[in-house]
């Protein structure tokens, strides 16, 4: 039954993303191994949303590590235990709580030698910026606790880029690449701070040929006005890049500014057949998000829940005023409607 509850769920979330999202691409799945333990190591721009379009696309089910926070809401603990997630303590949770991510990796550790798969963020934090982050040493505590327990164990790290043209806007389109395993055999040396060394780098590396990485912080405005005025698809990070390493090298001397502004007759048209949904976001909802990065995952849980809701209300009103099947179209035909408005957004 449990396991039935996880696919349905996941079936949800899939239908959902696809009604939030114009696009959504997967390069690289059978990169995936299927018979070994994994840990998916992925950057992290998008909050939840991040955790999500990589599930979808995952056969294997996922344990995942989240930021311990997000457990303290009692109503949601459950929900979070039934998706397999583990808290991780950060130094905002606190220096005493920092002792219970030892549980956290021990916990860890055990999956990968039972050969399970794992989702983690190791840059520990999120950012919108078009950069990857200094990564942190917790996964590799993971790592070498399972190491500890079988030298021998074939753990292989899948990093994992993750890419969106407008992250905080709905209808955006996304890419996930998901890269070649590594394998932590081949990376271990004598000494385990080389290792560890050689670990975040190789995988570092690898995070930056995925996703668009402004390397130079002190011209990282400039260049992401550049990238935006030409209207880059940062669904192509290898075009990205390659744009950014011909700038920091002089080789760019002008740009053509590009319109790639969503006509403002469809926002106006999603606005009015959505009226109620787009009243109680933007009055009640959108004004608590916490942080930038939020705001995607707030609309689209906010959507998953309000959008069936009103479904389900409409039909029961309009089955009482005509017929069964004209409200059964009636309601299909407003959900379809939203799904072209999506869908032909630039």
């Amino acid at each position: 039954m449990k396991q039935l509850g996880y696919y349905f769920f996941k079936g949800w979330i899939f239908i959902g993303l696809n009604f939030y999202y114009r696009r959504i691409r997967a390069v690289g799945l059978t990169n995936i191994p299927l018979n070994k333990p994994v840990l998916f190591l992925s950057n992290h721009q998008n909050a939840l949303l991040d955790v999500l379009l990589i599930a979808i696309h995952v056969k294997r089910k996922l344990w995942y590590l989240a930021r311990a926070d997000v457990f303290k809401n009692g109503l949601l603990r459950p929900l979070f235990r039934f998706l397999q997630m583990l808290p991780v303590y950060r130094i905002r949770d606190g220096r005493a709580a920092l002792v219970n991510n030892e549980a956290t990796f021990q916990t860890s550790a055990a999956l990968l030698l039972k050969n399970e798969a794992i989702l983690l963020f190791p840059e520990a934090n999120h950012s919108l910026k078009r950069r990857v982050r200094p990564l942190s040493k917790g996964f590799t505590r993971i790592i070498f606790k399972a190491l500890e327990a079988n030298p021998d164990l074939d753990l292989q790290l899948v990093p994992i880029g993750q890419n969106y043209q407008n992250p905080t806007e709905v209808g955006d389109s996304a890419c996930v690449y998901f890269g070649e395993p590594i394998s932590v055999q081949q990376l271990l040396k004598a000494d385990k701070n080389q290792s560890i060394s050689a670990i975040k780098a190789g995988v570092t590396a690898r995070l930056k040929m995925m996703t668009t990485h402004i390397e130079v912080e002190a011209s990282y405005n400039q260049n992401l006005e550049y990238l935006e005025a030409v209207g880059i698809d940062y669904l192509e990070p290898a075009v990205a890049n390659g744009l950014l390493h011909d700038i920091e090298h002089g080789r760019v001397k002008g740009m053509q500014k590009r319109n790639t502004s969503t006509p403002k007759v469809w926002k106006w048209l999603s606005v009015m057949v959505n009226l109620p949904i787009v009243f109680v976001w933007r009055t009640l909802l959108k004004p608590k998000v916490p942080e930038p990065e939020f705001m995607a995952t707030f609309r689209f849980g906010f959507s998953l829940v309000a959008f069936p809701l009103l479904y389900g209300v409409l039909l029961v009103v309009l089955s009482q005023l005509y017929d069964i099947r004209t409200a059964c179209f009636s309601v299909l035909g407003h959900a379809v409607f939203n799904l072209v408005l999506v869908k032909i957004k630039k």
